[in-house]
């Protein structure tokens, strides 16, 4: 299988969408880990998985929620959620825009 290669375009891209300022070094670095992580992920196309039933999950877990009435003693409350943030509009989280950029 023919290998993936990024270009320093590319890094630089994901770089801003993850909010990060990568010097020269790094952008090196991180094109080739992303680069081989590709590889790796492309050698699933390999597996045979026609037989394979398609799957939501992959832990069985059933029922992970409390009964109606039940009260939660480990969930937030909002003042809770909010207290270590300052970047929040009403009860949401404002985070910088990535998309359409």
């Amino acid at each position: 299988m023919k290998k993936k290669s990024l270009s320093k375009e590319d890094v630089l891209q994901l770089s801003k969408l993850a909010g990060l300022t990568l010097v020269d070094d790094e952008i090196v670095k991180y094109k080739t880990q992303l680069e081989e992580t590709i590889s790796y992920i492309e050698n699933l196309n390999e597996l045979a998985t026609d037989n394979v039933s398609p799957s939501s999950s992959a832990t069985f877990l059933k029922n992970v929620f409390f009964d109606d009435g039940e009260k939660n003693k480990r969930g937030l409350n909002l003042e809770e959620v909010f207290q270590n943030t300052q970047n929040k509009e009403g009860n949401c989280f404002k985070v910088k825009k990535i998309f359409g950029e």
